[in-house]
């Protein structure tokens, strides 16, 4: 959020003007007596109580005063009007709300979970490698331990809590990677339905055949996903054959997501389309 400057000085002007006031209206009230300017400090609405009984005396400051605070009511109003909305609407806290950027389609959620599961995956394989290496490590250590020797044991003993904690952060990882690839699958499958429900104009038909083993494939996955589909059979269906030889098949499967298409069985295109 960019507050102007103006806005800012005058707030600060305003309040500075205000203090002086209040400075001079105490001051008045001392001149009256030590008690009045007691009681302008310490008493609650003392100050207040002293303007209306001595004007004269207090009018200078208390008109001081007020030109503060009419200075601080202009600097509000010198604030564009989506601001002051906005802190009309709950003040800073939700104009710094309202100036967040907008949450991301699921399009690129998806791209972010593939990337971040892609690094994890590769982390744990890498741990794999080396935890692998480090047990035999320990093994060929702890068959050739000397004996009696507290030294080394105790060294034996520290490097192989090491290892037992890596191994516990690499469980850890691979229930990470479990939750978020069902994540992604709960995403992809809300794509696929939003996709198959029509709501982008998209429409996903699929040219089949009965004895076709990646059809079966195919209808596993759309399935497992959730999606909505057309099938045609290209062997029972003139019309479907028809429509199949336009769009150039090459023989089953050959699947549409709206003007997409994918030859064969390919769940990566297909994440990819749906």
């Amino acid at each position: 959020m960019n507050i102007p400057l103006l806005p800012i000085v005058l707030f600060g002007l305003g309040c500075l003007v205000g203090v002086v006031g209040g400075i001079m209206v105490l001051v008045a009230a001392f001149r009256q007596s030590l008690v009045w300017g007691l009681v302008s400090i310490f008493v609650p609405f003392g100050n207040l109580v002293f303007t209306c009984l001595h004007w004269a005396e207090a009018k200078k400051g208390t008109l001081v005063g007020l030109a503060g605070l009419a200075l601080c009511g202009g600097a509000f109003f010198t604030v564009p009007t989506e601001l002051r909305v906005g802190f009309g609407k709950g003040g800073p806290l939700a104009l710094a709300a309202d100036s967040q950027p907008p949450a991301k389609d699921l399009t690129a959620q998806i791209a972010d979970q593939r990337a971040k599961l892609e690094t994890q995956n590769a982390v744990f394989a890498q741990d794999g490698v080396e935890l692998s290496r480090e047990f035999a490590e320990l093994e060929t250590r702890r068959k050739s331990l000397p004996a009696g020797d507290a030294g080394a044991l105790a060294k034996f003993n520290a490097d192989a809590a090491i290892y037992q904690a890596r191994t516990t952060r690499r469980k850890q990882l691979f229930a990470d990677i479990e939750a978020g690839q069902r994540e992604l699958d709960a995403m992809l499958a809300k794509r696929s339905l939003a996709a198959a429900g029509g709501t982008d104009g998209r429409q996903v038909v699929m040219y089949s055949t009965a004895r076709c083993p990646a059809c079966q494939m195919a209808k596993q996955y759309f399935a497992q996903k959730g999606v909505r589909y057309q099938e045609i059979d290209v062997e029972n269906s003139a019309a479907g054959r028809a429509a199949y030889e336009r769009l150039g098949g090459r023989g089953v499967l050959l699947i549409m997501v709206g003007e997409k298409r994918v030859d064969g069985f390919s769940a990566q295109a297909l994440d990819a389309l749906l």
